[in-house]
């Protein structure tokens, strides 16, 4: 829209006169009102013309800013006080806290908005490929681009406050993004696994994981109450995190997180049978320590950590035994659409993308048996 603009001749008490330059924006459609801005100058009447002149041109070209002295660190802080804190859920604003306290403010955080450009962010992202600053190892593509977009949004906010003309993050080349490829045990190296974990609190879990295939917090929320024994079905109704070192307990992030799982014989057995010696009620934990308490999210991945190490097992992360049950399930030949339901993930696409090349080779086997049953003749 077209601006228009006057002056307004100011002189202090102690005789310095400035100019202050006041220009509107043509009354929007919708809202009927003008919007104003203003800007100070000091010198003469020709001169605070010509600043005018500039003043006009920035606004309608969109390069105006107001006048801030705003550090990158202040202003993630206020972002993600006024913008994200009360918005999203406990845990993923923790995830935007340690991304922006441990990869964004050390980098940015003493320059001033005004002074980022799209180069200094492009180089950002190339020595994250490089080297972690926690690590010192080259970080993942994908998780560089979540931290990348948590400064993306932050700068697009303050565009939209008129801090800065335009976001510094536009038009970044990326690192590509790989398709992920989970890391799994064979079915041998499960059931030795199984073998190690008998006689010890870590076999009622890797049991259920390796069954079902639950998200970490969604195992650590098991209450006897979410098994039916009459029915052999498993309810996942909550997820249990730890935020700021603290347990909470919320719904699934997806109305597919919640479901009823039908659990396999031998685990139903398990359970019965550890309810029982336990002599457990219904809003007891499943999963918990020796007092009865859930365990926080760190605290079982230590555990189940410390366990491969003592026994000497291959690594995996906790969250590679959900990847193990999918796994299993796909190679059995289990639909792709009964897989997602039991995993809970949001949409079958989801399932398809992360477990492609599982299905590949069941794909491969199945036209293998086909061929073999139609046209290999046995031989007389």
């Amino acid at each position: 829209m077209p601006f228009t603009a006057h002056l307004r001749k100011r002189e202090s008490k102690s005789g310095i006169t400035t100019y202050q330059i006041v220009a509107e924006e043509e009354a929007g459609f919708s809202t009927g009102k003008r919007k104003r801005f203003y800007r100070t100058v000091k010198g003469s009447k020709k001169e605070a013309e010509k600043a005018m002149r500039n003043f006009i041109n920035e606004l309608e070209n969109r390069t105006f800013t107001k006048d801030s002295k705003i550090k990158v660190k202040d202003f993630m802080h206020q972002w993600l006080e006024l913008y994200i804190k009360d918005q999203l859920s406990p845990t993923t604003v923790q995830h935007y806290v340690v991304q922006t306290e441990n990869y964004i403010i050390p980098v940015f955080g003493d320059m001033y908005l005004q002074q980022v450009k799209n180069i200094d962010v492009q180089k950002w992202i190339f020595s994250l490929q490089k080297k972690s600053p926690l690590t010192g190892k080259p970080m993942a593509p994908k998780t560089i681009k979540n931290i990348f977009l948590n400064l993306s949004a932050a700068m697009k906010k303050a565009v939209m406050l008129e801090l800065i003309p335009k976001n510094p993050c536009d038009n970044v080349t990326m690192p590509k993004l790989e398709r992920f490829r989970p890391d799994v045990y064979s079915i041998e190296e499960v059931e030795h696994m199984l073998d190690c974990a008998k006689g010890t609190s870590m076999y009622l879990p890797l049991m259920i994981e390796i069954c079902i295939g639950l998200r970490r917090g969604e195992l650590l929320a098991l209450k006897w109450k979410h098994i039916d024994f009459e029915n052999g079905y498993l309810s996942v109704e909550e997820n249990l995190v730890t935020v700021n070192n603290e347990r909470i307990t919320k719904a699934p992030k997806t109305q597919s997180g919640k479901r009823s799982i039908q659990i396999p014989a031998t685990l139903l057995t398990l359970l019965r049978d550890t309810k029982t010696e336990r002599k457990a009620n219904d809003n007891d934990y499943i999963i918990c320590q020796k007092d009865g308490s859930p365990y926080k999210s760190d605290s079982f991945t230590q555990k189940f950590r410390r366990f491969l190490e003592a026994q000497g097992l291959k690594h995996l992360r906790f969250h590679d035994l959900r990847h193990i049950n999918a796994t299993i399930m796909l190679s059995l030949g289990i639909s792709p659409k009964v897989a997602q339901e039991r995993l809970g993930h949001s949409s079958y696409q989801v399932t398809m993308d992360i477990y492609s090349h599982v299905l590949k080779k069941v794909e491969k086997e199945a036209a293998d048996k086909l061929d073999e049953a139609l046209f290999e003749k046995p031989s007389v």
